[in-house]
């Protein structure tokens, strides 16, 4: 039992649990959430102009000054001004020609959402692109796979002076660049001012045109096994997704614990389905505030992400754990953070990843020291394909690990694979398929329809399904050791972080035809300089004693309470450098691609089945 488990959880407004279960002679379990799904729109612009309508002054989004970094205070749009603004881009996306793709190469902006719900109102879907592809690679590889798969007619970039060599690294031909600021050399160019007109009955010609089917974006995967495939994303998967979030809430109630506006301040990209759908457009379709926020869980922009919580206080918070790990630490020092954190926020989550119980209990030990109580912190789960949330904990929770139960308006399915169970999954947010790959689109679906997420799960209590499902590892994670036993390496990397508590930020687990398990470790940087009470660089913090006692000590504990091969760990080495977002090596979301990172980093895996000793080997 935890220290404040004894607590009582703020109010969260969920309804009634109704979950039904089935059970066929297969071995198969279906899993449907009783609850109905609310009624949902029929396509994404829906929610914009109603509220455009309906609260015309609400502000939608809000952002620090893209030119001014230092200027004090948000720029803001409303809904009304959004959707006027909306409307005047299709139309110069429908004066430009045929509903074709968009490409947008931008960090999240006002303009990036402008940009994006003007597209898809003229039927252009949008290709939202990791900026990443076009600033930070060397080679451009990623960046032209995905413009010849999609082949966009239209790239928009926010500054056409800092992604000028990402446009030069493509083929851009003729084809419209938009921007926002600074016109790129060399290329058909227009500002956004320039290119929206007022629109006509041309505009409402095109909203009456979208239907659910209609394709809204190609949403890419991570590319975490292998090239990034183009998920179809259609205007009723994501619309539908929106709603069967919130059939799972009591909303009258929650208005009443939050007030009417839902308000969220959020860095997760826009070019990765949590960022994009989850909270812009869940958001949108609440009515709702988001303060874009440029900060991000990084030793370079934690400091603007802390200045953001600070100053906007959200009635939800969602993110990936590597972000829920550096605000532990932070509100721990934190308290006027902590305070405006903890004031109106009813309900905390995550995604992306699996999280560690000990990130659960520091958060709490703060909010119960701010409130007086916990905040349920839950997870949800789902994927591009998905839309993204196929599932979440809708009830209140204090334990890490779990992928809660299905929404309403999809079923799981778990299939028999060994003594495991892999998770399926059909329903209104589910993808058609991946454009312009009609193999990967068969092989992703099973005989009745059931796309594959590639997890497994097992229930938390088999007699008590109401208390959820917890992810038991990825199935194409999953490896044996030379004598050979199985290894789950999800399942692995999660308790070794967790047993460290807080000095590795994550780690990649090794041993595929080995005789033992070993680690890759990427310590966390901000925790492990307050640990040693020094701000030394990464390559001397990975040698100090403090923090290679604190991995050894933690990863003892582990294997005293692991003993079996499958778990135990016999050596790690500590990393000089993060993962390599550039190279493949993790996601958006924060999910290290165990595969690739031990290719670029083979040099260490073989340090660690060797003889030799370094300063940054830990044998356990």
């Amino acid at each position: 039992m935890s220290e404040t488990s004894h607590i009582p959880f703020r109010d969260v407004p969920y309804l009634p649990q109704l979950t039904e279960v089935e059970r066929r002679d297969d071995g198969a379990i279906l899993i449907r959430n009783g609850q109905p799904l609310k009624d949902h729109p029929p396509h994404m612009l829906w929610p914009l102009r109603y509220w455009a309508g309906q609260a015309p002054d609400r502000t939608w989004l809000a952002q620090r000054d893209p030119v001014e970094p230092g200027k004090e205070g948000w720029q803001e749009i409303s809904y009304a001004e959004a959707w006027d603004r909306v409307c005047a881009l299709a139309q110069g996306f429908l004066n430009a020609g045929d509903a074709a793709p968009v490409m947008i190469l931008s960090r999240n902006s006002i303009d990036h959402a402008l940009v994006m719900y003007g597209a898809m109102l003229a039927g252009c879907p949008v290709v939202p692109v990791t900026p990443a592809y076009a600033l930070l690679s060397q080679d451009f590889a990623r960046l032209n796979y995905v413009d010849q798969l999609v082949e966009p007619k239209y790239i928009y970039v926010e500054d056409g002076g800092e992604y000028q060599r990402g446009l030069d690294g493509m083929a851009v031909g003729e084809r419209l660049v938009l921007y926002s600021r600074s016109a790129p050399s060399g290329y058909a160019s227009a500002s956004l001012d320039t290119f929206a007109v007022p629109g006509g009955n041309s505009v409402t010609e095109a909203y009456d045109r979208l239907t659910p089917e209609t394709t809204a974006k190609y949403m890419l995967t991570s590319g975490s096994t292998g090239e990034p495939k183009a998920v179809i994303n259609t205007h009723g998967m994501i619309a539908a997704n929106a709603k069967m979030i919130r059939s799972v809430w009591d909303e009258d109630r929650l208005a009443q614990v939050t007030g009417e506006v839902q308000v969220m301040c959020s860095f997760l990209p826009w070019s990765h389905t949590y960022g994009a759908n989850s909270i812009l457009h869940n958001l949108t379709d609440w009515g709702g505030t988001l303060y874009i926020d440029w900060g991000a869980p990084t030793p370079a922009r934690l400091p603007e992400m802390i200045r953001n919580l600070k100053e906007v206080s959200t009635t939800q918070h969602t993110t990936v754990p590597a972000a829920w790990a550096a605000l532990a630490t932070e509100f721990e020092r934190d308290d006027a953070l902590a305070q405006t954190f903890f004031k109106r926020i009813c309900l905390m989550s995550y995604g992306g990843a699996s999280m560690g119980q000990d990130i659960y209990e520091r958060i709490q030990k703060v909010s119960v020291r701010v409130t007086g109580e916990r905040i349920s912190l839950s997870a949800g789960y789902g994927a591009t394909e998905t839309a993204p949330t196929a599932s979440n904990v809708h009830w209140p929770n204090d334990t890490m690990g779990l992928i809660g139960l299905p929404l309403p308006g999809n079923v799981f399915k778990l299939v028999p694979a060994g003594d495991k169970k892999e998770l399926r999954v059909k329903g209104v947010n589910v993808t058609p398929g991946y454009h312009r790959n009609a193999d990967k689109t068969r092989a992703a679906f099973d005989e009745e329809g059931f796309y594959r997420l590639g997890d497994a799960v097992r229930f938390v209590d088999p007699d008590d399904p109401n208390k959820g499902l917890a992810f038991d590892g990825r199935t194409a994670e999953e490896f044996k050791l030379a004598n050979g036993t199985w290894v789950s390496a999800g399942k692995l990397r999660v308790q070794a972080v967790q047993a460290v508590d807080g000095a590795l930020a994550d780690v990649v687990v090794c041993g595929l035809n080995r005789d033992a398990v070993c680690l890759l470790g990427f310590v966390n940087e901000t925790f492990c300089h307050r640990l040693t009470g020094e701000n030394l660089p990464m390559d001397q913090l990975i040698e100090h004693p403090t923090v290679i006692e604190a991995v050894r000590s933690g990863l003892e504990k582990h294997n005293a309470q692991h003993p079996n091969a499958a778990s135990r760990i016999a050596k790690v080495i500590l990393q000089p450098t993060p993962p390599q977002a550039d190279a493949g090596e993790i996601t958006e979301k924060g999910y290290i691609n165990q595969n690739k990172a031990q290719t670029l980093r083979q040099g260490d895996v073989e340090a660690l089945y060797s003889d030799g000793i370094t300063s940054r080997l830990i044998a356990l």
